[in-house]
């Protein structure tokens, strides 16, 4: 029997929690820990770093301090350099170690307009008293593998603390607030009258990731499998490890470098795994500007001042010398002034910077041994953000669409850009509870899927019903990266392991499934075909429709979709259709340009690669090192699953090259480690796991622990993943000792 854990149902889960009481911090034992020295000589003593084969370092230590500050170190040991970048970044310093490039000055001044640090040593004393003394372990962790390596180290690679670790959590939400994408779409509504809100293409879906659990009810070994795999570029830097602290928690998962938690994974009891889900956490208020004042807002009937805000940041010129940048900005009462008009001044409120617990609300999710002690965790409301997609041991699976959603005091009101602002009618009051928000519990249908869909199509089977929660949660349509997963679910009527593992290595295209016998169609129509097309229309009558390595059209199709596309303001003869979502769009709006395009697409690939039915694998690689391996996969936007975006190859400079040799061919586009750079995007970390007895976790990171190419760790899953396979992840004491190629504490 399905059971959404929905507000317009009986709340049955929800009632029994209730009686267990309210615990600030859910599952932890009611005992306090005891104190633990924080200098790093003792907690150095109290930690254990057992790196096994692939490289994953297991954090064995007696306190949770202890197992923060071997994190922090181990961390270091792999991305020093890359970690030390980001926590300068969110200390606003980005242009002054590193002068004027990629956007430093751009993040400075947001940083400085946010006062991103000082509001992250102010939010030190909102978080947890442990997890006060975990950031404080952490920077130690880092300070120490610095300070002891310094030799090898870039020398600008300063000291951090508590607050440079918690100024990276808020650095996102005012580095996204501190750009322009705001201010350019209340210009055009303001100044010229269009009321239309930019948003993405409804049907390309962004960096996000897949997840899906299958219950026991469709599995052949009768227990739920949990699959997730994210998808950002490769830069961004997916790092393993696994947190042992006895009676404490036991957890093996992945972050991003930066951060001093996991953020997923699984223990011997359950697992989760994030998407990226797009709750409104922001809302845009319109003050009524005082005629002839030109700082002056009335609200409330009453006149009320701006404050000037001014800041300035240093940046590094290229001799070494220094200069000021300067920026003013305006505050509110309200909150930060993100716009101007003579008429109006518009006030931005974020959740996102109200969240100091955000990384926190992670690892207390991560300490969970139950269904219940999980759900404990997630109704803290501490992560702002995300879809959840969890199963147990004990067989249940549950999806949810997790935020901290405000409270919208006029549900019907139009919040997508700016509301009135006036008087605080239509300010929020408050959050969501988590039982408000869209979720399901064991369905069924005996699955959920998100691949950063809305939260209504999690299944074809059990679909929730976007009626019941306020329509300033998450709507849009189904993108096909997620109807196809949504297709494969329903391939069959159990999967093994193994078939998730397939279903996840998936290489086919649904893009090509609802155009392609149109394009075939509108080629075979045309009057007259050049001898490229005419190739092309070949090579697509034999294509399997995949971006497989051995696939012979997955190139030429590709380069006609985009010009496609761009050309055409509505591609498909039949658009997304509510009615049915995962069947459509499909076909050509356009055959006469359709066909023009793929003359096009059909000579620019073979003046590039010497012929139009090149294998994908041929001009799409996976490298690292002296790995050198066919690529496959695609971007979700064409309806892949198996999301790669691969980039051109650098040059000699790490700079991308202009597309051609002297040769007048083009290089291939590469997805892996060059040098010690990470190039492409998608998939790179996948994570499967078996909820039998005993638990069973499978993973690969795709381009290892760490992109120094000195370290046989830089590419040694490489091939695993070009393969279309997955490792054993290494949970259990006897597992970890058999697989164990060194054990150290942290310095020594």
């Amino acid at each position: 029997m399905t059971v959404p854990l929905v507000p317009q149902v009986p709340f049955v889960l929800g009632v029994r929690f209730l009686v267990l009481g309210f615990v600030v911090l859910g599952f932890v034992p009611a005992c306090a820990p005891r104190a633990v020295s924080l200098e790093p000589a003792d907690l150095a003593t109290s930690v254990t770093i057992e790196r096994d084969t692939h490289g994953v370092p297991h954090i064995r230590a007696t306190s949770e301090e202890a197992a923060a500050f071997g994190f922090g170190y181990a961390q270091a040991e792999d991305h020093a350099e890359e970690l030390a970048r980001r926590l300068i970044e969110a200390r606003g310093e980005s242009a002054k170690y590193f002068g004027d490039a990629d956007g430093a000055i751009a993040n400075d001044l947001a940083m400085a307009r946010f006062d991103n640090l000082e509001a992250s040593r102010r939010d030190l004393g909102e978080v947890g008293p442990m997890y006060r003394r975990m950031l404080e372990a952490f920077a130690a962790g880092v300070n120490l593998y610095v300070s002891q390596h310094r030799a090898g180290l870039p020398s600008w690679i300063p000291t951090f603390t508590a607050a440079d670790v918690q100024a990276n959590a808020r650095g996102g939400a005012a580095s996204s607030l501190g750009g322009d994408g705001i201010a350019r779409q209340l210009e055009r509504r303001y100044r010229t009258g269009s009321d239309t809100v930019e948003t993405e293409d409804i049907l390309t879906d962004l960096p996000g990731s897949n997840a899906l659990a299958i219950a026991g009810s469709r599995t052949t070994t009768g227990k739920p499998i949990l699959l997730g795999n994210p998808h950002l570029a490769w830069s961004r830097r997916y790092w393993e490890a696994h947190v042992i602290v006895p009676g404490r928690i036991n957890f093996y998962g992945s972050t991003l470098v930066g951060i001093p938690v996991l953020r997923a994974g699984f223990n011997d009891r359950l697992g989760f795994v994030q998407t990226n889900n797009r709750p409104d956490l922001e809302d845009i208020y319109a003050l009524p500007m005082v005629e002839g004042q030109a700082d002056t807002y009335s609200f409330e009937g009453r006149p009320r001042k701006l404050e000037r805000v001014d800041v300035s940041i240093d940046v590094r010129n290229p001799g070494g010398t220094f200069r000021k940048v300067t920026g003013t900005y305006w505050n509110s009462h309200v909150g930060p002034i993100v716009h101007r008009t003579p008429q109006r001044a518009f006030a931005a409120r974020s959740i996102r910077l109200e969240s100091p617990r955000y990384f926190e609300g992670f690892y207390h999710a991560s300490k969970a041994r139950s269904l219940r002690e999980f759900l404990q965790a997630m109704r803290q409301a501490q992560v702002p953000t995300s879809n959840f997609t969890y199963a147990d041991a004990d067989g249940n699976i549950l999806y949810l669409w997790n935020a901290r959603l405000p409270r919208r005091v006029d549900p019907s009101a139009d919040y997508a850009l700016d509301v009135p602002g006036d008087t605080g009618r239509l300010f929020w009051r408050g959050l969501h509870a988590l039982g408000e928000l869209p979720q399901l519990l064991n369905p069924a249908g005996g699955y959920i899927q998100n691949a950063n869909n809305p939260p209504w199509f999690v299944s074809l089977r059990d679909p929730l019903d976007a009626a019941r929660y306020p329509a300033y949660v998450e709507r849009g349509t189904l993108a096909l990266r997620p109807q196809l997963a949504l297709q494969l679910l329903e391939s069959r009527d159990r999967f093994s392991v193994d078939d998730v593992v397939a279903l996840k290595y998936e290489t086919r295209l649904l893009l090509a499934d609802r155009v392609k016998p149109a394009l075939i169609a509108a080629l075979e129509g045309a009057a007259a075909l050049s001898a490229d097309a005419a190739a092309g229309l070949a090579a697509l009558e034999a294509w399997d429709n995949r971006a497989s390595a051995a696939s012979r059209g997955t190139a030429v199709f590709l380069r006609f979709w985009d010009g496609y596309a761009a050309a055409v303001n509505a591609p498909y003869a039949v658009p997304w259709d509510p009615a049915r979502p995962a069947s459509t769009p499909e076909g050509l709006s356009n055959p006469a340009e359709a066909v023009r395009q793929f003359e096009r697409a059909a000579l620019a690939i073979r003046d590039a690669h010497g012929k139009v039915d090149v294998a994908w694998g041929e001009i799409s690689r996976f490298r690292a090192g002296d790995l050198d391996l066919p690529g496959e996969g695609a971007p979700g936007t064409y309806g892949a699953y198996r999301v790669v975006r691969f980039d051109p190859l650098p040059d000699a400079n790490g700079r991308p090259r202009d597309g051609t040799t002297r040769q007048g061919r083009q290089p291939p586009s590469v997805a892996g480690n060059i040098g010690g750079r990470l190039q492409g995007f998608g998939d790179a970390w996948v994570l499967v796991v078996d909820f039998s007895n005993p638990v069973a976790g499978h993973s690969v990171l795709a381009y290892g622990q760490t992109p120094n190419p000195a370290s046989p760790h830089s590419r040694n899953q490489l091939r695993t993943f070009a393969e279309r396979r997955l490792r054993r992840a290494w949970y259990t004491d006897a597992e970890i000792r058999a697989n164990l190629e060194r054990a150290y504490a942290p310095g020594k």
